[in-house]
């Protein structure tokens, strides 16, 4: 649940800020009568990723036999991919996330109102489609998938208050701390998706060493017990992973955590 939370309030908090940004800068060259235009493709956004959401959680009932391991582990690999873009995208471009988005302001209004329904739409269904992937791809994963769903919802639901208070000056967060903890937390919950991946084709034999496990550490974290269910819901964790598992975990934090980490270089210039 509290990955949930994680991906839920961080993809809410994005949308929210892209809104807030939106706003704030049509009010600001006094063009605020537009604002129900940023409003309707907000909203229709938010339709279609439910749509998006609830057809594939529906059409998940489905399935049978290896369908369900090997849509799973695609889903999860998805996912991963997502939450790797997000916060690698998010680290080096966060600060100029404002100047980009009054751009295509600027020209989404030269254009016309097609063009400021269409940036709102995009701009949040970016969002609401990557959090209904990983709500049906955390259904798939736990058996709790209540808990899953109302896990990213109550981040949602705190991501819109916080987005709000920010928007209206009463609150004051550190963004670029906020979005580099939790992208240190989010490396992880990917690793374990993509580890969680490869077990699920292990299980139809899409990928060998089903049967060759690293570990056991089933007597002292049972899946099952208090920890376990936490770890597993947020992490992915398993007690027994096999070798390919462990060494696609690892292959994935090194590479992706040192790229997170590592600061820019600075460009010299030669006077």
């Amino acid at each position: 649940m509290l990955a949930n939370f994680l991906i839920g309030l961080r993809e809410g908090l994005e949308a929210a800020l892209v809104v807030g940004i939106l706003i704030a800068y049509l009010k600001k060259i006094g063009q605020g009568d537009r604002t129900r235009i940023i409003w309707a493709g907000v909203f229709t956004a938010i339709a279609v990723s439910i749509a998006f959401g609830s057809f594939f959680t529906i059409s998940s009932f489905e399935l049978e036999g290896n369908a369900e391991p090997f849509v799973s582990g695609t889903l999860s690999v998805i996912a991963g991919g997502l939450i790797t873009w997000m916060i690698l995208w998010l680290a080096k471009k966060a600060r100029f996330l404002k100047q980009e988005l009054e751009g295509a302001m600027d020209r989404a209004i030269a254009t016309g109102a097609g063009s400021l329904f269409a940036l709102a739409f995009f701009s949040v269904g970016r969002e609401g489609l990557e959090t209904a992937i990983f709500i049906w791809n955390g259904a798939l994963a736990s058996s709790g998938a209540t808990t899953v769903v109302l896990g990213t919802f109550l981040g949602l639901g705190v991501s819109v208050v916080l987005g709000w208070l920010l928007y209206l000056g009463s609150l004051k967060i550190n963004l670029g701390k906020f979005f580099r903890y939790s992208g240190i937390a989010l490396v992880f919950v990917a690793a374990g998706m993509f580890s969680y991946a490869v077990h699920e084709f292990q299980e139809i034999d899409l990928l060998p060493g089903d049967s060759s496990k690293l570990y056991d550490i089933s007597g002292f974290i049972s899946a099952d017990g208090l920890v376990g269910s936490i770890l597993k819901g947020g992490l992915n964790y398993t007690p027994t992973p096999s070798v390919l598992q462990s060494i696609v975990w690892l292959a994935y934090v090194l590479p992706v955590g040192y790229s997170f980490f590592k600061k820019p270089k600075k460009v010299l210039v030669n006077s």
